[in-house]
């Protein structure tokens, strides 16, 4: 069975491209393999719908970079003929995702330029959230996937859960308020996952003969409520931080106000949170911890490493 390790093996040119490189998700994946060098590749493409920060900072460390559109299928099947694994990272940032099955251009198109490998990035249970409009299109993609899936050498569709990063977003409530306000219930549970470990174990599935392609679902070690989190978060700045429940309107002029991600991301997020309190992402496995080849980050490690981002500015300095 050929595994995404033997297609760089057997390759020339050791090229990857990671695509929505201008979210965070697809910025860390492309980070975690540009952090390699030359050791695994020798070309590391990064797709993008809007340059931002994160492409510039992506720039600076080799990445080659090029804008990709849902409008023009050309420039991304003219950047995927560069690369021989492709991995899809669902395109958030672009205006026309969440519009019926326009979103499967970006895996038509590895069809069409001949990609070895094809690598999907989707939510698990993605089957069941059709009813939320901006995770709706992965079910889409999943059911797109399931059908050209035969003319690659090489797929895989990995699953996650959510990624518990998505707390940096309401650093200024932990710090200002001492509360974390989210539109959850308070009973939801979830299993997180911390985004540099699932980047990792991404690239080890890339690069190690071990893992087959396959199906891989990605949780974090522990399952927990938002009541549990704003526990262990008190415990990282040693302040008592309460969980309160808010509209889910509330939590979107939040972060309208923050201005740190796009309207598209806004509501990406406020969908996450839905299908966390209608326990669509309550489900734990160890697949993480196999690729990983050791026990994932605790959502304590990760708040532990990060206190500084979740106490005032003052006491951080």
């Amino acid at each position: 069975m050929a595994t995404f390790a033997s297609i760089f093996d057997m390759s020339s040119r050791k090229s990857v491209l990671v695509t929505a490189c201008d979210t965070y998700p697809g910025y860390m994946i492309a980070r975690e393999i540009l952090k390699h060098g030359d050791k695994d590749f020798k070309e590391v493409h990064v797709g993008y719908f809007k340059e931002n920060k994160l492409i510039h900072l992506l720039k600076r460390e080799g990445a080659h970079c090029v804008h990709m559109s849902i409008d023009e299928e050309k420039t991304i099947c003219d950047a995927y003929s560069k690369a021989d694994v492709v991995i899809v990272v669902p395109p958030v940032s672009d205006t026309h995702w969440g519009k019926g099955d326009n979103c499967c251009v970006y895996l038509h198109a590895a069809v069409k330029a001949g990609v070895k490998g094809l690598v999907l990035c989707s939510k698990m249970n993605a089957d069941k959230m059709q009813g939320l409009k901006m995770l709706a299109p992965l079910h889409i993609m999943e059911e797109t996937l399931r059908k050209i899936k035969d003319k690659f050498r090489c797929v895989s569709l990995v699953h996650c859960s959510v990624d518990i990063d998505h707390l940096w977003l309401f650093r200024d409530q932990v710090a200002k308020e001492h509360k974390l306000c989210l539109p959850v219930d308070k009973d939801a549970k979830f299993a997180p996952f911390v985004a540099e470990d699932a980047a990792h174990g991404l690239y080890n599935m890339l690069t190690d003969e071990k893992f087959p392609p396959g199906i891989y679902e990605l949780t974090g070690p522990e399952k927990l409520t938002f009541v549990d989190v704003a526990h262990k978060v008190s415990g990282a700045v040693d302040k008592k931080i309460e969980y309160e429940r808010i509209s889910r309107k509330d939590i979107e002029r939040y972060l309208h106000r923050q201005g740190e991600v796009c309207e598209n991301e806004i509501c990406f997020i406020g969908d996450i949170f839905e299908a966390v309190s209608m326990k669509m992402l309550c489900d734990q496995t160890d697949d993480l911890e196999k690729l990983l080849d050791h026990e994932p980050t605790t959502v304590k490690k990760f708040l532990e490493k990060n206190s500084k981002d979740f106490m005032p500015h003052s006491a951080a300095d």
